[in-house]
């Protein structure tokens, strides 16, 4: 079983490589954003969640957690899975190591895509012409990065201590990076 954890800066294309992972290797992507935005369709829980990411703010970890375990339960069993978007605090890292435990499992990877702020900016700015996303825009975007200094970057520190992380340069092309991100899963799986 291959369970892994892509983390990055906004922009720096965790959605797009969990994707190529996912099929790749035949593992269940879960993608917080993904079920976030599904969840958009859906009435009064989709309400609250828009508040937050309009503000370009992260959704309270009390409806995050339930919301990727309940999906997360569903597909333990396969493969293996990869977590795009999930965990963004310590108290969800924290929550998901239980999570795991509970279920006689373990992360094996965290991969990390590194991209400067700059760079994932104006990547944000070319999605946001054809994304049609409500968080791609200018001022939306520099909030995400802050939140993304303040509450997510920490996690860096703490999946280092379980020496699992992995750094790649997100800055080249789709492809190349699918195919460095490939090569170390192959030894891996």
């Amino acid at each position: 079983m291959l369970n892994l954890i892509i983390f990055g800066p906004p922009g720096a294309g965790k959605g797009t490589q969990a994707e190529l992972i996912a099929k790749q290797f035949k593992l269940a992507h879960l993608s917080s954003g993904e079920l976030l935005r599904q969840e958009l369709k859906k009435g009064e829980l989709g309400r609250r969640i828009k508040k937050y990411q309009d503000l370009g703010q992260l959704v309270p970890d009390s409806l995050i957690i339930e919301m990727i375990e309940k999906t997360a339960k569903k597909k333990i069993k396969g493969a293996g899975f990869i977590f795009d978007g999930y965990p963004r605090t310590i108290k969800q890292a924290r929550t998901l190591d239980k999570f795991l435990k509970n279920n006689r499992t373990k992360l094996n990877l965290i991969i990390n895509l590194k991209l400067s702020e700059a760079e994932a900016l104006k990547r944000m700015m070319l999605r946001a012409k054809t994304s049609g996303r409500s968080d791609d825009n200018a001022k939306t975007i520099k909030n995400r990065f802050k939140v993304y200094r303040n509450q997510t970057k920490p996690l860096l520190t703490y999946y280092q201590k379980q020496k699992k992380i992995v750094n790649i340069d997100g800055r080249p092309p789709i492809e190349p990076i699918f195919q460095n991100i490939t090569k170390i899963l192959k030894t891996r799986a």
